[in-house]
């Protein structure tokens, strides 16, 4: 009796280490074989965690059951809160694959009428928009740049083109004098005579651009001999090119003796006429005296 009443002694005290303590997996079933929450325990029923360990096989099931699906509660995936970017910055921008400064406000000049823009994002995620392929007119041009970064910031940048005009290079004219086309020959014409009293040419002209310019140097109290005036034609570009007109001013005095000589010749051809004149009557009245004198012998 004294001997039984020892061993049931034993049994009491050693009775939490004797029975296996089992632990239930996250679907609320109780392992078999783990008795602490390891690698490989409830493989087949979506795992375990340590908290989910009974402290004995005595445990009742409400307490089983409670651990179990406390168990299933701590051990839900954490699913992490996605960051979305906030980058509106620009990578690259370019105009006819020309690459453009980068700031908030950009500036380009052109004389092309249209152009392709090319605008990359450093954020991959982000939006643009903007005008690709604008058509210019002449002076400033503003191309907005919108960006929107993933998580819905959004950024302008500021584009200006400038379109110059073309300026032309046309420094064609039609020149005339007293209303008749002067023929130029490498920009210079032929002699052009006028007469003593003559003071300038009346000049006139016809521009082939009308956004050329011309001036006239020169025709102003012309000399006796040779002038020259100057028809300076600039284009609208600020290219010129001049034309030379080449002027003769007829001496007086060359005129009076031309004069001179023309009536010198006048007169000498008057006396040869009054002397043939007189010869020739001469000659008939000898004629005639003879064949009177001839008949009167007779």
């Amino acid at each position: 009796m004294k001997r039984s009443v020892v061993l049931f002694l034993i049994i009491l005290i050693f009775y939490p280490v004797v029975v296996k303590a089992n632990i239930v997996c996250n679907d609320g079933t109780t392992s078999p074989s783990c008795s602490t929450c390891h690698k490989g325990c409830c493989s087949k029923h979506g795992g375990c965690s340590s908290s989910s360990s009974n402290g004995s096989s005595s445990s009742n099931e409400n307490s089983s059951s409670s651990s179990g699906s406390s168990s299933s509660i701590n051990n839900e995936p954490v699913i992490p809160e996605v960051v979305k970017s906030d980058d509106t910055s620009l990578k690259k921008v370019t105009i006819d694959e020309e690459d453009i400064p980068l700031m908030d406000n950009m500036a380009y000049i052109t004389t092309k009428e249209n152009v392709m823009i090319l605008v990359i994002a450093n954020d991959s995620k982000a939006t643009l928009d903007y005008e690709k392929n604008p058509n210019l007119t002449i002076g400033e041009n503003v191309i907005n740049i919108k960006v929107t970064a993933e998580n819905g910031n959004v950024k302008n940048y500021k584009l200006s083109i400038t379109r110059e005009k073309i300026l032309s290079d046309n420094k064609n004219v039609k020149v005339f004098v007293n209303n008749k086309e002067v023929i130029f020959n490498l920009f210079k014409s032929d002699i052009i005579n006028i007469a003593n009293d003559k003071e300038n040419l009346d000049i006139t002209y016809e521009l082939e651009d009308s956004n050329a310019h011309i001036e006239i140097i020169g025709n102003e109290n012309l000399q006796i001999g040779k002038n020259e005036i100057i028809i300076r034609v600039t284009a609208e570009n600020g290219e010129s090119q001049d034309y030379l007109l080449v002027v003769e001013k007829e001496d007086i005095k060359e005129e009076k003796k031309e004069e001179t000589q023309v009536q010198d010749e006048i007169q000498n051809d008057n006396d040869a006429t009054i002397i043939d004149s007189i010869l020739g009557t001469a000659f008939l009245g000898g004629i005639s005296y003879l064949i009177y004198k001839k008949v009167k012998k007779k």
